[in-house]
């Protein structure tokens, strides 16, 4: 290759060019490495950015950067969130940490009061007896002190709750087998008690003939005392 003299507009160029490849290298490594730290929401929404430094500042703008709007949107968001029927007490409170970990990286560092108040104000109104239980303990000071509370309350009420529903299905199991035996006693209960007509039998057993029986009252044979209608003789 023709060797270039410095200085000259050509030697320029070269450097430049050369200087541009690398740059092109080094930035195109930058932004595979930042893409590939993300998940695929925000992927999608920073892959647009040529520059790594470009995303770079624009990943700080949205995480990193500690203005009045974000503390108050970190407030609210704390101070509105509610326990969910469908969350266990250990999950509700996971959320709540970290809840308070991102006000604290955001600058704002919350009391061990201010943390306790906070878990308060989120349980349900099912949750109201141990609102003032906790309001009222002594012993409850840190976030953690209120959590093992909260959370030992809650494998209590999943425990009788289990209790209760494995105890209702068998009371309901032997209700309904009492029931089934009586529908099987009852036809026989039934035949037990309808009358019975029993007609007059001989001493064998048999059905007595009115045409060879005497009549007490006339000593005519042909029928019985009681449909006599003659005075005895």
């Amino acid at each position: 290759m023709e060797e270039r003299e410095q200085g000259t507009t050509a030697y320029v160029a070269w450097k430049n060019q050369q200087a541009y490849v690398a740059w092109k290298r080094k930035n195109s490594i930058a932004r595979i490495t930042l893409l590939s730290c993300m998940q695929d929401d925000l992927m999608c929404e920073f892959e647009e950015y040529e520059t790594a430094k470009g995303m770079w500042e624009a990943l700080k703008d949205k995480f990193g950067a500690t203005s009045a709007t974000k503390l108050r949107r970190l407030n609210q968001k704390l101070n509105d969130y509610k326990k969910r029927p469908n969350q266990s007490m250990r999950q509700h409170l996971r959320i709540m940490s970290n809840m308070i970990r991102e006000l604290k990286n955001a600058g704002q560092i919350m009391s061990n009061e201010q943390q306790v108040q906070a878990v308060l104000r989120s349980l349900p109104e099912s949750w109201d007896h141990m609102k003032i239980q906790m309001t009222h303990n002594e012993n409850v000071k840190t976030f953690e002190d209120i959590s093992r509370h909260l959370e030992l309350e809650d494998e209590r009420i999943e425990a009788s709750k289990s209790f209760n529903e494995a105890k209702f299905a068998s009371s309901n199991s032997g209700l309904k087998r009492k029931k089934g035996n009586m529908g099987n006693k009852a036809p026989h209960q039934s035949e037990l008690k309808r009358p019975k007509k029993y007609a007059k039998r001989d001493k064998n057993g048999g059905k007595k003939d009115k045409t060879k029986m005497k009549c007490h009252k006339c000593n005519s044979l042909g029928h019985f005392a009681r449909e006599c209608t003659e005075a005895k003789k």
